[in-house]
């Protein structure tokens, strides 16, 4: 009798496991589901899509953050995000300038010149995007969460987030 109990729960729990895959709300990399089955990480926008900043989570747990903090310090995240984007499809666009030079018969000197103005043009905005958005954070936080937030920057393990197969040489 209990091993016929025992199999159905098995039975139960693999059909579970199979149909919602494991954990994390099948595979989405959440921390569940709220009320009517709709996600509430905060982690995700409106149709429960992550934006890359599950990272802030633990930082926030770390830094003791309140609900208005860390608000500030995602707008902040997000400001550095956008000017990044804007780098990287700069960088992605110059490939097609590189792949051009080297098709010529001669490596046109004027056109890269163009492309790496560009680049720095970019560059220089991600500088300005990554003070303002220090700027924000630092604003937000009170002096005992600065210096917390200074020592996770400063540590060679930085946030700490790595798992057992990463080294911290």
């Amino acid at each position: 009798m209990f091993g016929f109990l025992i199999g159905a729960l098995c039975v139960f729990g693999l059909v579970k496991v199979l149909r919602h895959g494991r954990g994390w709300g099948g595979g989405r990399h959440c921390h569940g589901r709220g009320r009517r089955g709709r996600w509430h990480d905060h982690d995700h926008d409106e149709r429960g899509s992550s934006r890359g900043t599950w990272w802030l989570r633990g930082l926030f747990e770390r830094l003791d953050a309140t609900p208005g903090q860390e608000r500030v310090i995602r707008e902040a995240v997000q400001e550095l995000r956008d000017a990044a984007r804007g780098l990287k499809e700069e960088v992605r666009d110059g490939r097609e300038t590189v792949s051009q030079a080297m098709r010529a018969g001669a490596v046109d000197e004027t056109q890269l010149g163009e492309l790496f103005a560009r680049q720095d043009d970019r560059i220089t905005e991600v500088r300005k995007a990554f003070v303002g958005s220090l700027a924000k954070v630092h604003e937000a936080l009170d002096e005992d969460q600065r210096k917390r937030l200074a020592d996770l920057i400063a540590s060679k393990r930085g946030f700490g987030w790595g798992g057992p197969y990463r080294s911290w040489a």
